[in-house]
């Protein structure tokens, strides 16, 4: 099973560490010269992580001394963490015994203190992966179911979907493969609703490898499927040739081996120098299905020996077994073939599948009765509760009776001051709005004026004139807003989208540009509280008006682009056109500047900042808050 066959812990103990040991216990030596500190203590215990990781042998000398300085400095934590690698370094030699010892010690060391919740169920978990592997499985099952429990007490989904995946390693053990379903679709379902993507992958090609034992290999690739995407987004560690190895075991299945070849190279890549079992069954049933039977029986013969050297785990010596019988031998290997069918029926045997499958099923129906006694016992304590509810619900009610007249007569006399509040709210609305449309009239007079005294200038007064007529459109600029507030349902702002489209129909219409410059309007659905509006329309208004007069000469045709949006809290302005250009653009000796000044000035009203854009035209970007404190 996946604990079994996945574990990153498995030792090739003499190899290695001829090759490495010397460089790593030279490391450990360095270390264990400095002063006896905490950055010692968690040197030693990442070194020894190193160690282990690296299938490497660790000498209990190292464990005592980094436990002993532990204790020293009173870290429990650091405590809790060593038992629990030291029992699963235990495991992985097959020392299950003394594993065991180490594991109770680190359920003892975790229980101590708080905070220590998942080291507590990290020992459980190796506790009863020692016990499986010891053949222990009543008590397995029985510590199991009752962490079940505890877990969904305190509601710890990732470790209740752990305890389920290991639940569901001792089904399959069992040969009781509904029961190995249900563990599998649960570990699952609580991997979702946990958010843990590492758990997630892991159920998922935990179940796959379930699947492709129970003979449904597409079932198996659609859970590969999504674990293999999880992996390429989160790039998870150290879960690609589990993946990989259920892919290539459901391919191999299907008679699709092609892909299933592509897999067998890619996990021969991941396997490395540490030869995982599991696999190399895997491997070995696709040589044997593709024809290469003698690679086959090397590679099965090679796992046979591994798990008996490690693990010792039933169905993974059943299933290489059953691989290895049905290897392609020839009739004088007849016997070699007989041979191996005792082998599976000793290991058959000695599974004593009905009595433990029984024993399961017992376990399951206990776990729902006391469900059930749990349930009616609640449903007690609410008839209680509200019988007692009940009682003091009568002698509520004469005082709810008294109460709720006082209610109602305030209730009324709030009603009525609410009546009054909306009338006096409607009345100071309709105020603002007619003193809008007074100012807007009183505005358009002013521009009437303006229009006037330009017509009776003489006509070769140009400065004279250009002047009133920038004057006008300043005037016009404001008496739109005050019309906009006075016709909109919102009196104190300014939806812009419809301001600014109607600005440039109306300085476009005074300059008589209809025909030969279009505006191009890219603006958010946005509205503005009027004191930022009026200043925001005067700036838009002048550098409008600027396009209009210099960048367009001589009858050129062109675009201006005014686009406005929301950020962050801050508004961004951006006017710009497609014209001459300020290098190219008409020099008047009698200008006074008057327009850039004026947008200067209304942009340090606004709190902005103002850039000159590098575009072919002429463009402006300011950026102001939206609330003008």
């Amino acid at each position: 099973m996946p604990f079994f066959r996945s574990s990153l812990l498995l030792l090739i103990f003499l190899v290695v560490f001829a090759l490495s040991g010397q460089s790593q216990n030279g490391q450990v030596d360095a270390i264990l010269t400095t002063p006896r500190d905490i950055t010692q203590l968690r040197a030693l215990n990442v070194a020894i992580a190193e160690l282990i990781n690296t299938s490497q042998l660790v000498p209990d000398t190292l464990f005592d001394q980094t436990i002993a300085l532990a204790d020293e400095l009173g870290k429990t934590s650091f405590i809790s963490n060593l038992y629990v690698n030291r029992s699963a370094y235990n495991m992985n030699l097959g020392e299950f015994d003394q594993g065991l010892i180490y594991a109770d010690k680190a359920i003892k060391s975790a229980s101590v203190d708080e905070g220590q919740e998942e080291l507590l169920a990290a020992a459980y978990s190796v506790k009863l992966r020692l016990m499986m592997r010891r053949g222990d499985i009543k008590e397995a099952a029985d510590l199991a179911t009752e962490l079940v429990k505890e877990y969904q007490i305190k509601e710890d989904k990732i470790n209740e979907a752990r305890t389920h995946l290991l639940l569901s390693t001792l089904s399959t053990s069992l040969g009781d493969y509904p029961m190995t379903m249900v563990f599998d679709s649960t570990a699952i379902a609580l991997s979702r609703q946990s958010g843990d993507v590492d758990m997630l992958v892991h159920s998922l090609y935990t179940a796959a490898e379930n699947f492709n034992l129970l003979g449904y290999p597409e079932k198996s690739l659609v859970l590969v499927a999504e674990a293999m995407e999880l992996l390429k987004e989160n790039k998870l560690k150290y879960v690609l040739g589990n993946i990989v190895n259920a892919r290539m075991g459901a391919n191999t299945a299907l008679g699709r081996y092609d892909e299933a070849l592509e897999d067998y190279e890619t996990l021969k890549k991941e396997e490395g120098d540490v030869k995982f079992a599991w696999w190399m069954t895997t491997r070995g049933m696709l040589l044997q299905r593709v024809g290469r039977n003698a690679e086959a029986r090397t590679v099965l013969l090679d796992a046979v020996k591994s798990i008996k050297e490690t693990s010792n785990a039933p169905v993974s010596l059943k299933r290489t077994y059953i691989a290895l019988q049905t290897v392609d031998l020839n009739q004088t290997q007849y016997d070699t073939v007989v041979y191996y069918g005792k082998l599976i029926r000793a290991q058959e045997d000695s599974l004593q599948v009905v009595r433990n499958i029984k024993h399961l099923q017992e376990l399951d129906e206990k776990y729902k009765a006391r469900e059930k006694e749990a349930e009616i016992r609640l449903q007690k304590e609410k008839l209680a509760a509200k019988q007692t509810q009940l009682y003091w619900s009568g002698a509520g009610l004469l005082l709810a009776l008294g109460a709720l007249l006082g209610f109602f007569l305030l209730n009324e006399r709030l009603k009525k001051r609410n009546q009054e509040n909306e009338l006096l709210l409607r009345d100071k609305e309709t105020l603002i709005g007619e003193i809008h449309h007074r100012v807007k009239n009183n505005l358009q007079v002013i521009s009437s004026l303006l229009q006037l005294q330009r017509r009776g200038l003489e006509s070769d007064d140009g400065k004279g004139r250009d002047a009133l007529l920038e004057s006008q459109s300043r005037v016009s600029a404001m008496g739109l807003i005050h019309n906009k507030l006075y016709q909109g349902t919102n009196i104190t702002a300014v939806y812009m989208p419809k301001y600014l489209e109607d600005l440039g129909e109306t300085l476009l219409d005074a300059y008589r540009l209809e025909e030969q410059v279009d505006i191009y309007y890219d603006v958010e659905d946005v509205s503005l509280d009027v004191d930022v509006a009026i200043p925001l329309g005067l700036i838009i208004n002048e550098l409008i008006t600027n396009s209009i007069k210099y960048a367009f000469p001589g009858g050129r045709e062109g675009i201006i682009e005014i686009s406005l949006h929301r950020e962050n809290g801050q508004i961004e302005l951006l006017v710009a056109d497609d014209g001459v250009g300020v290098a190219a653009a008409e020099k008047r000796a009698d200008s006074t500047a008057f327009g850039a000044n004026l947008i200067e000035l209304l942009t340090k009203k606004l709190k902005g900042e103002l850039t000159l854009l590098d575009t072919k035209g002429y463009g402006i970007k300011i950026v102001f808050p939206e609330k003008i404190i």
